[in-house]
Order: structure tokens, then C-alpha cells, then sequence
């Protein structure tokens, strides 16, 4: 019963620091996130049927009362959808590898093609629709935007399609989890409380680790499908007892306790952290959530809303006001529907006995606040800037440069820290990998001599990434647009640069793939090969000049003879 008492302990610490972001995140849940889960009392002595009952209700509709402009949830979207866009686009490879020693010696084009394989094959891993990659990236995403912060679990694969998908990734929402983060304010710790049914507990344990009133709920057909509360615990192994788990040696130990019945039902490890936690702007080195810019704009949002709600309830008395009527003990209710007739709603001299009380409201002018607090919302959370290049079509090629250079600066930071995320993500799916035996002698990826025994990680060429280094580019065009008219003057000008080298930084600024080059050997085989030809064909044109010549020497010769009397000169061997 202890390590179960200290596990539900952690647990009631973890839900109680981080109670007065629950506040503020079911804010956000209102206004940009209404299909996301309740934020629930954080203690785990909460009644499981409440918990389940409520958590997994519908809420858009309810949410939907309170909210009132949809300027907000459209954006956070939007964001969502261009921050993929820059860092982790789906029809690019938005990751490369490379060794994580800085003192390492320049790759070799040999090491530099085994790192774009075993890439490639990461990617074919992670975009298989079957591995959940795309759609757990995406909420987690959304959620760091919203909530700043965004979790997915990175689970290995144990089920008979492990060789083809050796990790399946799945989102959790933010109210299931608690978080806790190491001196280095990285995340080593989560606990996870969510439901299961007796059915699933039978599926994913085993009925002989179960209690017995899951063993009797999973028996019973109208029970099978009861909910039992689940707290899911990983930290670091020495923070937490063990006995004869499996993945003993792991860093990270894994604890499955049934909180209703207070039993231990799964307890294992993992080789690495696998939680993928995105995060947009942490607060400090001690907290372990971070803030989002919807947090930064939800003055406004709040004040959008309040207007628009305003603006409704003005609108409507504009469009259908209360009516005045003249109270003269004689004239009935009167009928307002479209065609009716009214008698006595004028009197004998032409005056209207019904009149319209009209608020005085200005349309016109309410909707030149709302539409300037919807630009407010949108220039915070970034949408206007995604919009750049779209409202202005005619602009200049060095236009579109500045402007994407701009935007690699604005959303640079926040895309460096979700970068840390996929780094992580990176080092998890490669751990995985290695250990299903990808790397093994034999293997198509099997390392080559040179990269046995050395470490390597993530190096990312995302679209963000060539914008940090446009200006290289800007600046290698710059240069040689200068240079190259006074090589018309010059040629030896040209010998300042390196233009082998020029070539292959374009390449890779550019974020084309290496093994389009050829590599070092290759390109100095082909000019040698090329000079040998050239030297070849400049030998057949000497010795082709050389015949004409000897051909025109003979009558030369034979004139000369003629002119000094000594008569013709035979041709040689006569």
C-alpha cells in the first residue's frame, strides 16, 4: 500500500500548484477552445462516476453560450495552422540528423547520406496515418497556442505491426495531466488521471492484476462498460520504488494505479521521457506550464465578446424596438405582423397613435469597434502577419524577402521552443527504433564505421529555419551580383571565392535534399575526367593541325627544288 499512498499523494501536490491556472485555462477554453475537456477539480479523491460524468459530457454547446464572437477561435486555428506550416510541415522533411558532438569532425558525404536514410525512414515512421502523429501533433500544438502548453505520449508499439509502426502517438488534454520539471526546468515528471472502463482495464492488464470489483464489472454485460478512475504516473526511477517491473534498468519507472480500489495494476519503465510537451512562452525555470499569447490578448477577447453581446441586444432593439401606443381606452393590442391592418392606429387629424421607440443606436458605428478589436486579436495571436503576402500579390520579390524575413524573426522564438519539442520527439522515436533492432549489422541502416558508437540528434531544416538563415542567402546574392561585373574587368577577381562551397550552402539554405550532390570524390572524379577529355581533344586538334602541315610541306619544298635546277623531289622512301 505504500508506493499506492505515495502515488496518490504526488498526485494531490501536483493538482494543487497548479490550481490557479485551471482559472485561466477554462477561460481559454471558452472563448478559442469549446471542443476541449472540462478542467476538473484537481484532487484524485474526486468521485470517479462524477469525474467521468462530467469530463466527458459535450461542452461546445454549453461554452457556446457565453461566447459570442468567434474572432479568437478562428485565430487560434489559423496560428495553428501556420506555425505547422513553418516548423513542421507535412510535405517536407523538417528535420535532418547530425552528431550532437560540436567538436566532431566535418561529416563525411558518406555519413551525410546515411543521416538523410535513417531520416527518411523516421518520417515514413511518424506520417504513417496508423502511427496518430499528425493528428496529436496538431492538438498539441493548438494547445500550446491557447493554453501554452501542449502534451503527446510517444507510446512504443508492442502489437503485431510494431515493425512497421514502432510508436503510436496520441494527444492528451491538458486537464488530464500534471506536470513537474527537473532544476533544468525540463519535464521529467507527469501523473495523468483519466478513466477506463472494466472492459479496456481487462484488455490493456490482464484480468489477474485487476481488483474484484473490475474482475465482477468486466464479467457482468451490463457493467463491462463501467468507468474507473486511472492515475497514470511516470518519473524519474529513483524518485519511485520498484520491485519486479518490467524495464527495471529504464530512467523513467511507470505506474498504472486503479484509484477507486486503491490496487497497482501496471508498473514498467521507459528508456526516455515520452511526453512531448509544447511549450510557447514559459513563465520561469521553475514552472512547468508556460504562457501563450491568447493569455497575452484575453483582455481583449473578453472585451470583444462583452461588445459584440452589447452590439447584439442594440441590433435587435434597432431592427425590432418596442412600440409605442397611444392609451386611449378604445384600441386593441396592436398587430404588428407584416400586411395586418391596425384601425385607430391613426387618429382623425393624421397623427400616429403607434410608433416605433427607437434606441438611437449606430450600427455602423459599433461595427468599426468590433472590427477593430477583432484586428487587435488578430495581430496578437499572429494572423495578420500570415496574411502579408496574401493581401499584397504585387509586391517585389525583395518585398516578399524582407517580409519573410520578418516573420522568421517575429515567430522565431516560439518555433524554437516547439523545435525542443520535436527534438525530443526526435531522440524518442530513435531510441525506439534502435532497440526494434533498425541499426543492427545487416540492417539497411545499419551505421556506417565512421558514426558506430557516436550520438546524433535532430537538426532542423524547416522552412522557419531557412528564414533564420535568408539573410545568408541575401547576402551570398548580394556579393556576387557586386562581384561579378568586375570579373569582366578582372577574371582573377573570381579567385577570392570559394564557389564549390558557395554552391553547397545555397543548397542548403534553400533546404534542398544533399543527395542531389555529388559528393567529394564523385565531383573531383568528374572534373578529372573531364580535364582528361579536354587534354585528349586538345592532342587530336595539335595532331590534325600537325597533318595539314606536313601535307602543305611537300610542294614547298618541291617549288624550292624547281627554283635552284636541282628538279623535283620524290617523296620520301622513293
Amino acid at each position: 500500500m505504500a508506493i499506492e499512498s505515495d502515488l496518490v499523494q504526488r498526485m494531490d501536490a501536483l493538482a494543487n500548484q497548479r490550481t490557479q491556472w485551471e482559472t485561466v485555462w477554462q477561460d481559454i477554453a471558452t472563448y478559442c477552445l469549446p471542443d476541449t475537456y472540462r478542467f476538473m477539480p484537481g484532487t484524485s479523491s474526486l468521485n470517479p462516476s462524477a469525474y467521468d460524468n462530467m469530463a466527458n459530457a459535450p461542452v461546445s454547446v454549453e461554452r457556446g453560450r457565453k461566447r459570442f464572437d468567434d474572432t479568437a477561435m478562428r485565430a487560434v486555428d489559423r496560428l495553428a495552422s501556420g506555425m505547422e506550416s513553418l516548423v513542421t510541415p507535412q510535405s517536407e522533411k523538417w528535420h535532418g540528423l547530425a552528431t550532437t558532438d560540436p567538436l566532431a569532425p566535418e561529416e563525411t558525404d558518406e555519413e551525410k547520406e546515411y543521416y538523410e536514410r535513417f531520416r527518411d525512414y523516421m518520417f515514413a515512421v511518424r506520417y504513417n496515418p496508423r502511427s496518430g502523429f499528425i493528428g496529436a501533433h496538431q492538438k498539441a500544438l493548438r494547445s500550446a497556442i491557447a493554453m501554452g502548453t501542449g502534451i503527446s505520449f510517444a507510446e512504443e508499439n508492442i502489437g503485431s505491426n510494431a515493425a512497421a509502426i514502432p510508436v503510436l502517438y496520441r494527444h492528451l488534454p491538458l486537464s488530464q495531466c500534471y506536470l513537474a520539471v527537473d532544476s533544468q526546468g525540463e519535464p521529467d515528471t507527469l501523473y495523468r488521471k483519466f478513466t477506463m472502463t472494466a472492459r479496456q482495464m481487462v484488455q490493456q492488464f490482464g484480468e489477474d492484476k485487476l481488483a474484484d470489483a473490475v474482475k465482477r464489472a468486466a464479467a457482468d454485460q451490463s457493467e463491462k462498460d463501467r468507468s474507473f478512475t486511472i492515475i497514470h504516473a511516470v518519473q524519474p526511477r529513483q524518485e519511485g520504488s520498484t520491485s519486479s517491473a518490467t524495464n527495471r534498468g529504464a530512467p523513467w519507472a511507470s505506474f498504472y494505479l486503479d484509484r477507486d480500489n486503491m490496487k497497482l495494476i501496471g508498473e514498467s519503465g521507459y528508456y526516455e521521457f515520452p511526453f512531448i510537451v509544447y511549450y510557447w512562452a514559459p513563465v520561469d525555470v521553475d514552472s512547468p506550464y508556460a504562457q501563450s499569447p491568447v493569455m497575452m490578448a484575453m483582455a481583449d477577447i473578453k472585451g470583444l465578446n462583452a461588445i459584440r453581446k452589447l452590439s447584439l441586444r442594440g441590433l435587435q432593439g434597432y431592427m425590432d424596438p418596442p412600440w409605442g401606443v397611444a392609451h386611449d381606452g378604445v384600441m386593441n393590442r396592436p398587430n404588428l405582423n407584416p400586411g395586418k391592418i391596425n384601425y385607430r392606429a391613426i387618429s382623425q387629424d393624421g397623427r400616429q397613435l403607434i410608433v416605433p421607440l427607437q434606441p438611437g443606436a449606430r450600427p455602423d458605428f459599433v461595427n468599426e469597434i468590433l472590427q477593430a478589436e477583432r484586428q487587435t486579436i488578430n495581430d496578437s495571436l499572429y494572423v495578420s502577419l500570415f496574411q502579408i503576402l496574401i493581401q499584397n500579390p504585387n509586391m517585389t520579390a525583395t518585398e516578399a524577402m524582407i517580409r519573410a524575413n520578418e516573420k522568421g524573426e517575429l515567430l522565431g522564438p516560439a518555433g524554437g521552443r516547439i523545435q525542443i519539442a520535436m527534438g525530443r520527439d526526435v531522440d524518442r522515436l530513435a531510441g525506439i527504433m534502435h532497440r526494434k533492432g533498425a541499426m543492427r549489422p545487416g540492417s539497411p541502416l545499419e551505421p556506417p564505421d565512421s558514426l558506430k558508437g557516436r550520438d546524433f540528434g535532430a537538426r532542423f531544416t524547416s522552412p522557419l529555419d531557412r528564414l533564420r538563415r535568408s539573410q545568408e542567402g541575401i547576402g551570398i546574392q548580394r556579393t556576387l551580383s557586386t562581384v561579378l561585373p568586375l570579373a569582366q574587368v578582372d577574371p582573377s577577381v573570381v579567385d577570392n571565392f570559394d564557389l564549390d562551397e558557395i554552391a553547397r550552402s545555397v543548397t542548403e539554405i534553400e533546404g534542398a535534399p544533399h543527395k542531389i550532390l555529388k559528393t567529394t570524390d564523385e565531383r573531383d572524379a568528374a572534373r578529372q575526367a573531364k580535364q582528361q577529355m579536354q587534354q585528349t581533344q586538345a592532342a587530336l586538334e595539335m595532331a590534325k593541325t600537325g597533318g595539314e602541315a606536313a601535307k602543305n610541306i611537300v610542294p614547298a619544298v618541291g617549288q624550292a627544288a624547281a627554283i635552284l635546277g636541282n628538279g623535283p623531289v620524290g617523296m620520301p622512301g622513293q
